[in-house]
């Protein structure tokens, strides 16, 4: 190989070396081994923390593209890694917006011993509170744990979950050592995939008098106690929308018109329960923008949305000049 092919090819290699390398700018890597029991931070607009507890054996988390997020651990006593939105403790839910979340996760804890959750997790303070919405587990959830009580039970998009609360005295938390509650939200059917409607537990919750206070965060949370495993969210989009419903817009569909399946994927079921009205449909996306307007005659219509993106819409329907909206999340 003569010297101008030589120089040409190691052009080329550092070329290719320097696409890869900023190809991976995004994967950040941090492990816990020894040293501090925490890393946090902020990127892309989302926090993140890594926590492992006495800096036993091993615990990693790599942060991803906007909210995405993988992780293992081994060896260790307590392991937390968790990604998700930030707050400054001076809002309440209701004055930020409605939360959602829509997630695919290859969660992989080995069940051979100590126990593992992947769920919603956050913080408010005023009360001090801990929550968390399980979808996942393995071998142990916190409603086994000695003083949990069940409070209720309730539906959501044909799932059941099973309200909890406790309390924990003198043990650590966003405000240092202190007596908090904690509240749950547990899964019955176990997925690590799907949508969730995390405003919907924050309402089931306050509605038996469980309250929340200001938010610290809304994240997502891969736990590990006395376990080893892995995961790696492929998707996940953690949503605070504050759109707003006019005056003369009425937030109880129910007596009008259903959707199902809601969450949705292509297609939509519309059964209207109002037979002598106009059924003038509209959908708007979470800005305000019309994104599909249709008329039916009929009293059950399926409408096509495999052209929406995935996220959160309103639907509108036009009632004797009033507008009944209900929320549509596609994904």
């Amino acid at each position: 190989m003569n010297l101008f092919y030589k120089s040409t090819f190691r052009i080329i290699l550092s070329f290719l070396f320097l696409i890869l390398s900023l190809g991976n700018t995004k994967a950040q890597t941090y492990c816990i081994q020894s040293g501090s029991e925490q890393i946090a931070g902020e990127e892309d607009g989302f926090r993140y923390e890594l926590w492992n507890q006495n800096s036993q054996g091993t615990a990693c988390m790599t942060l991803g593209n906007e909210a995405l997020f993988s992780g293992e651990w081994d060896g260790i006593l307590n392991y937390l890694a968790r990604r998700g939105l930030g707050y400054n403790q001076t809002q309440e839910h209701q004055e930020i917006g409605n939360f959602f979340a829509t997630y695919n996760c290859n969660y992989n804890p080995s069940t051979s011993s100590g126990n593992s959750y992947l769920s919603i997790y956050g913080w408010t303070i005023d009360p001090l509170v801990e929550y968390y919405i399980i979808e996942d587990w393995r071998n142990w959830i916190p409603s086994m744990a000695d003083g949990a009580v069940l409070k209720k039970s309730f539906e959501i998009n044909g799932s059941i979950y099973d309200i909890y609360e406790n309390t924990r005295v003198n043990q650590p938390s966003i405000v240092g050592i202190a007596t908090f509650q904690q509240y749950f939200s547990i899964r019955r059917d176990t997925r690590n995939s799907g949508t969730i409607d995390i405003s919907e537990h924050f309402e089931q919750w306050e509605s038996i008098d469980m309250n929340l206070g200001k938010l610290h965060e809304v994240s997502f949370v891969v736990e590990g106690y006395q376990s080893s495993g892995s995961f790696e969210f492929n998707e996940l989009n953690i949503i605070a929308d504050n759109t707003t419903l006019g005056i003369n817009e009425i937030n109880n569909p129910n007596s009008y018109f259903e959707i199902y399946p809601n969450p949705a994927i292509d297609e939509a079921y519309i059964k209207f329960k109002k037979t002598n009205t106009t059924k003038k449909l509209k959908i708007y996306d979470t800005s305000g923008k019309m994104v599909l307007s249709k008329n039916y005659d009929n009293t059950e219509n399926i409408t096509k949305i495999s052209n929406l993106t995935k996220g959160v819409y309103f639907v509108s329907l036009n009632i004797n000049n009033q507008k009944v909206v209900d929320k549509l999340i596609v994904y």
